[in-house]
C-alpha cells in the first residue's frame, strides 16, 4: 500500500517533467520517453508531450523502441510501427549511456519489451534468443541490464507461451521427475564432495534451457584477493596519530581505521561503493553524533553505518586518491576475524579491489 498522496505527487512531477523537457536540454531523450511510458503505463498518458518527442530531430535509437511502447500502450499500433520503421536494431553499436545505467543489453532487453507489446513474435524472437544467450554468459552484467533482461524475457515467455516443463533430472544415479505447467521451475541438487554426474532429459517438444547456480561461503582467511585499476591501502592508527598494530589490542582502546583508495587510470569513475567490515570485538563510534575532528571529515556523497560495517558511496577523478577513516573502539575481549575491504564501481566492473583480511585480538 503506498503512502497517501504519493502515487499524485508522483504523477504530477512526472506530468511537470514531461512537458518542461526540451530536446536541446542535457537530460537525454531517453529519460523523456521512458517518463512519458510511466504515465502511459499509470493511465495518464501525455500525448501532446509524446507527438513533440517523436518529432524532435536526432531522437535516438533507444528512445525510439521506448517511445513505440508509449503509442503500443494507448492502442495507437499503427503510429508506434511507424516510429520503430526508423528504429536501427543494432545494438551493438549503441552508446554506454551512464545517465541512464545504459548499455547494449539493456537497450536490447528495452526494445524486447516493445516487440512483445506489439505482439511482434518473429522480431521479438530474434531478440530474445540473443538475450538468453548473453545473460547465460559467464561474464558481469550490471544490475540494470540484468533485471531489464530478465523482464523483458518473462514478458516475451507471457507471449509465446509455452508447454510447461516436463524433464527428468539425474544426479549421481539418483533420478527424479519434474513437471509445471509454468516456463520457470527451479530444483536444490543434493551433492557429494568431489565429482558429480548431472544429466537432464527434456520429455517435451519444447526446448529447455537450463542453468546450474553454485554457491557457497569460502572459510575464514581464505577470500581472494582482487585489484582491477583501483588500489586501497589500509592503516590503523592511535588518536594522536600513530601507527597501530591491530593484531593484539587492550580493551578500551580507541583507534582510527584508515582506507587510502586510489583510482589508477585516467579516467573519471562514477558510483563507487566502499565496503569496510569490522570484527564483532571492535565498535564503531558514530561520528555522526560525536565531535572527533577530522575524523568526521569523510567526503563522499553517502554514508551508510550498520553494527558492524560502515559504506562510502562517491565519485573519483582521474588518478585521484581518496582517504576514509573510520573511528573505532576495541570493546570485547577475544579473538576475531578482520575481513579485507572492498571497493567497487557498482555500474562497471573494470573497477574494483578487495583486500584479504587478518585475525585480530582484544586483551585486557
Amino acid at each position: 500500500m503506498l503512502p497517501i498522496g504519493f502515487k499524485s505527487s508522483w504523477l504530477k512531477y512526472q506530468q511537470n517533467s514531461s512537458k518542461q523537457w526540451r530536446s536541446d536540454n542535457s537530460s537525454s531523450d531517453l529519460a523523456q520517453a521512458y517518463r512519458l511510458y510511466t504515465l502511459a503505463l499509470s493511465g495518464n498518458a501525455d500525448v501532446s508531450s509524446m507527438n513533440r518527442l517523436r518529432e524532435s530531430n536526432g531522437l535516438s535509437n533507444e528512445a525510439k523502441f521506448r517511445l513505440a511502447a508509449c503509442y503500443t500502450l494507448i492502442g495507437q499500433n499503427n503510429v508506434a510501427k511507424d516510429v520503430l520503421s526508423t528504429a536501427k536494431p543494432n545494438f551493438e553499436s549503441s552508446n554506454y549511456d551512464y545517465y541512464t545505467y545504459g548499455s547494449s543489453d539493456r537497450n536490447r532487453a528495452m526494445a524486447l519489451e516493445s516487440y512483445v507489446l506489439l505482439k511482434d513474435k518473429t522480431k521479438a524472437q530474434d531478440l530474445a534468443k540473443t538475450i538468453a544467450e548473453r545473460i547465460s554468459e559467464s561474464r558481469w552484467l550490471s544490475t540494470q541490464t540484468t533485471a531489464y533482461s530478465l523482464i523483458a524475457m518473462a514478458k516475451f515467455a507471457n507471449l509465446v507461451g509455452g508447454k510447461g516443463v516436463k524433464a527428468t533430472v539425474t544426479v549421481n544415479g539418483s533420478s527424479k521427475n519434474v513437471s509445471t505447467p509454468k516456463t520457470l521451475v527451479t530444483r536444490e541438487l543434493v551433492i557429494k564432495k568431489g565429482a558429480n554426474t548431472i544429466e537432464l532429459k527434456n520429455n517435451e517438444a519444447n526446448t529447455l534451457f537450463v542453468t546450474i547456480v553454485n554457491q557457497g561461503i569460502l572459510q575464514v582467511g581464505e577470500e581472494k584477493a582482487i585489484q582491477r585499476n583501483l588500489v586501497a591501502k589500509i592503516g590503523f592508527k592511535g588518536r594522536n596519530g600513530s601507527q597501530l598494530d591491530v593484531t593484539q589490542l587492550a580493551q578500551g582502546t580507541d583507534f582510527v581505521a584508515e582506507v587510502t583508495l586510489t583510482n589508477t587510470t585516467n579516467k573519471e569513475i562514477k558510483d563507487i561503493a566502499l565496503t569496510e567490515i569490522f570484527p564483532s570485538g571492535w565498535e564503531i563510534v558514530n561520528t555522526r553524533f560525536t565531535d572527533f575532528g577530522e575524523f568526521a571529515d569523510n567526503k563522499v556523497t553517502y554514508t551508510d553505518i550498520r553494527d558492524d560495517r560502515t559504506s562510502f558511496y562517491f565519485d573519483m577523478k582521474k588518478n585521484e586518491s581518496k582517504t576514509f577513516r573510520v573511528l573505532m573502539n576495541a570493546s570485547y575481549l577475544g579473538r576475531y576475524y578482520l575481513p579485507g575491504v572492498q571497493a567497487e564501481a557498482m555500474y562497471d566492473n573494470e573497477y574494483m579491489v578487495r583486500t584479504k583480511g587478518q585475525w585480530v585480538e582484544v586483551v585486557q
